[in-house]
């Protein structure tokens, strides 16, 4: 197939990729206690890079390493220490080795967490965040961000999406009684505070990406911005704060978004509504291969059925995204890159829950 997806893109002066074709996190649950990527992380991150994946983000990667509020499972890798940044070095080095680029994904769960914290906790179980809670949590993002800068990964992801702690902040529930709560305006501060800390702990040119949705685990269903005004202050507040790639993440990427809104000519994905309010680089993710979404797979063992990539691929052509992230697709089928440029789509292999069961 001949698509834009799979020519090459800069991206700024420091995040150059030989095609636009973009592994997303995605838990895989396979670290031993101590948290540190092993080989066998290397080998599947290398194996994707080798069949020309040109981004790879990692799986949602640990934060905090004191409080263990950000931690979901323990299982999941971390980057707060030495020990962990020695085994991202080796990541990115095997990563590199085939012309890929390698970003980590900074993840905080907050009340997902083994040890949950809440935005505004609604049980006694779970602790509401405090001030020092939060300059512990911006803190800890700016420790991972640095680490991960000196283990030569080309950029980092922060999580803020999905409903997980930052993703928290902007929901429609946080109506916390003080600057962080209620509007959106408000809403949106904490969030924007680490990306500035971080922005400024990695200096000018260290790429940070900037994962966001409206949906979350706990709400499929969930609406953050009602209207593309409301979306527009969101962008806004992330292009000031030294975001450089919005990282879209929706249950079907080529879906619209804000239907009717704006000028009747104007339709747009939530990909490209962003990229158009922002001016920023967007990667779109969501459904590209499979029919059923996330959630279907979430609650049910059986298998996704396989569709033609073809119109997700087009979004680039369209305008509506700068890159296209291939989730599922690429856990089941480690040469997607290979089999869909080839036109080889229908012999992608199905994904299932049981894919799940071991890093290949």
């Amino acid at each position: 197939m001949t698509f834009q997806a799979f020519e090459p893109i800069q991206l700024g002066k420091n995040l150059k990729l030989k095609n636009r074709i973009v592994m997303p996190a995605m838990a895989r649950w396979k670290c031993k206690s101590d948290c540190v990527p092993h080989e066998g992380y290397l080998k599947y991150y290398k194996r994707r890079a080798k069949h020309n994946v040109g981004l790879i983000i990692s799986e949602g990667t640990h934060v905090d390493n004191t409080h263990s509020y950000a931690i979901h499972t323990g299982y999941e890798g971390r980057l707060t220490n030495e020990k962990q940044k020695k085994a991202f070095e080796g990541i990115v080095k095997a990563v590199h080795k085939y012309g890929g680029k390698f970003i980590p994904q900074l993840w905080h769960c907050g009340e997902n967490a083994t040890n949950p914290i809440s935005v505004v906790s609604s049980s006694q179980r779970i602790k509401q965040m405090d001030r020092n809670d939060m300059d512990q949590v911006r803190d800890a993002f700016v420790n991972s961000a640095v680490l991960a800068k000196e283990a030569g990964c080309d950029g980092v992801e922060i999580h803020g999406a999905n409903g997980y702690l930052l993703s928290n902040f902007m929901s429609k529930r946080n109506v916390r009684n003080d600057e962080y709560g209620g509007t959106i305006v408000n809403r949106m501060r904490f969030p924007l505070e680490v990306v500035r800390a971080v922005r400024q702990a990695v200096g000018e040119q260290f790429p940070i990406l900037y994962r966001t949705s409206q949906w979350s685990v706990s709400n499929y269903n969930e609406i953050k911005w009602d209207n593309v005004e409301e979306l527009k202050i969101w962008c806004d507040g992330l292009k000031e704060a030294g975001v450089d790639i919005i990282d879209v993440s929706t249950h079907k990427c080529y879906k619209l978004e804000f239907v009717g809104q704006g000028k009747q000519e104007e339709s747009h994905t939530l990909a490209g509504w962003i990229k158009k309010l922002s001016g920023l680089p967007v990667i779109a993710v969501g459904g590209v291969s499979y029919t059923q979404t996330v959630a279907y797979n979430w609650g049910s063992s059986g298998k996704t059925s396989i569709e033609n990539p073809e119109r997700c691929l087009k979004l680039i052509e369209k305008g509506e995204c700068d890159l296209l992230a291939v989730g599922r697709a690429l856990i089941a089928n480690y040469d997607w890159v290979d089999k869909v440029q080839r036109g080889d789509w229908e012999k992608l292999k199905p994904y299932s829950r049981k894919t799940l069961d071991e890093l290949f």
